[in-house]
């Protein structure tokens, strides 16, 4: 590791199986940190390297820079609430993990591993479960989940944490996260923790954007800072069996453009035909070869390229976005948009709102004061809530063009 400045460190080897045999694949330049929106347009701010690496021996697309998760996590902008589509997938996960997994209401413990603020545990609380926990290292998020009766434990979660609340709660039946562990800088801790922590009979999901989905649709926009590993199922098996944990199931999800959710557990158990046809997709896909991902690198470069000739021609036009999410600042920093051809950005998150985006300082404002501002398009910068985003603006009496830079090129609708 070479540390090269305070707040973040270089890593040279895979971050889950050691090898220093890395193949370099992207480089999307200097970047501010997604999620540091500014009080002020124009204010200083630290910019850090933004470049990944594969790994040939466990198939790990990485980051090869870590920021120290105090500066990331400490205090988080992004609240789950805010999201209608994230809302209805909390009560689909609850009516499917419960389905799937024999829970009893009374004893069995379920945990949520960063649990912000509490969305996808309420389905629980309501449908009766007596021992619900959240971890959630923010504090100003873990407070709000508190304040709404989801009792959630302040703290980053380790071997340490877990080896307390086993002492306080005893093992847990389930354990869950969800666009978790791509985050996690300390996997050891983390994962020798959830094995700890985990019942015999017990089951363990993770829900994490898919890197076939990422590589297929030319999701770039969801590199940046606070995203460690992209994980297809080969890397994250590998990552499970390493703590003596079993994959046995997948089931798709609908947030961040598409995730898989991956139940494993301590005892090995049949697995589904659903799991063993997407390991057979994945082999056919080629996608954990280093030269899937040399190629990827090279659409990206063609898709700001195909980005550059769309702003351009909106360049006499009024054109606002929509949805200041930590993907859309590394899409708005690599292709050079900024204040001067985006007017606005609206996001519902009030604690967004009258911010300014890192690094190209467009101000952030709600939906009333974006639509009634008149503009010419709108840019779905958050363009997985695409439907919801447009339902939205048409119910407000907006007419005019979208504009929709991913799945794969852009487009205007």
């Amino acid at each position: 590791m070479d540390l090269v400045n305070k707040d973040y460190e270089t890593i040279n080897k895979c971050r889950i199986s050691d090898s220093t045999e890395l193949v370099k694949v992207l480089d999307l330049g200097v970047q501010p940190l997604a999620n540091s929106l500014k009080k002020k347009q124009f204010e200083g701010e630290k910019k850090y390297p933004l470049t990944l690496s594969f790994c040939e021996k466990s198939s790990l697309l990485q980051l090869n820079e870590t920021i120290k998760k105090e500066i990331l996590f400490d205090k988080y902008v992004w609240v789950t609430s805010t999201s209608s589509t994230a809302k209805n997938y909390a009560q689909t996960f609850f009516k499917n993990v419960t389905k799937d997994i024999d829970l009893d209401k009374t004893n069995d413990l379920i945990i949520e591993i960063a649990s912000n603020d509490g969305t996808f545990l309420k389905p629980f609380i309501g449908g009766g479960f007596k021992k619900v926990l959240g971890v959630d290292p923010a504090k100003n998020i873990s407070d709000l989940a508190n304040k709404e009766n989801v009792k959630t434990v302040n703290d980053y979660w380790s071997e340490e944490l877990s080896e307390k609340l086993l002492k306080k709660y005893g093992n847990a039946k389930l354990v869950f996260a969800r666009n978790v562990i791509p985050h996690v800088s300390e996997l050891n801790s983390v994962m020798a923790g959830l094995e700890k922590i985990l019942s015999e009979d017990g089951v363990g999901i993770f829900e994490i954007h898919d890197a076939n989905i990422i590589f297929n649709e030319l999701h770039y926009d969801s590199v940046y800072h606070e995203h460690l590993c992209f994980f297809t199922l080969k890397s994250i098996t590998y990552l499970l069996n390493k703590f003596n944990l079993n994959p046995f199931n997948i089931k798709k999800s609908p947030i961040s453009g598409g995730s898989f959710v991956i139940y494993f557990s301590k005892k090995k158990k049949n697995i589904s035909e659903d799991l063993k046809l997407a390991i057979l997709n994945e082999e056919n896909s080629k996608i954990n070869q280093a030269d899937s991902w040399k190629n990827f690198a090279l659409k990206v470069k063609d898709h700001k390229d195909a980005m550059k000739k769309i702003i351009d021609n909106f360049s006499e036009k009024k054109v606002i976005g929509f949805g200041s999410s930590a993907r859309s600042q590394t899409f708005l920093n690599y292709c050079n948009i900024n204040e001067k051809n985006m007017d606005l950005i609206i996001d519902n998150n009030p604690m967004k709102q009258n911010l300014y985006s890192p690094g190209t300082n467009i101000k952030i404002i709600d939906f009333d004061s974006g639509i009634s501002s008149k503009p010419d398009a709108i840019f779905i910068l958050a363009w997985n809530f695409k439907d919801e985003i447009i339902k939205e603006c048409r119910s407000a009496g907006y007419n005019g063009e979208f504009i929709v830079p991913f799945p794969n090129k852009p487009k205007i609708i």
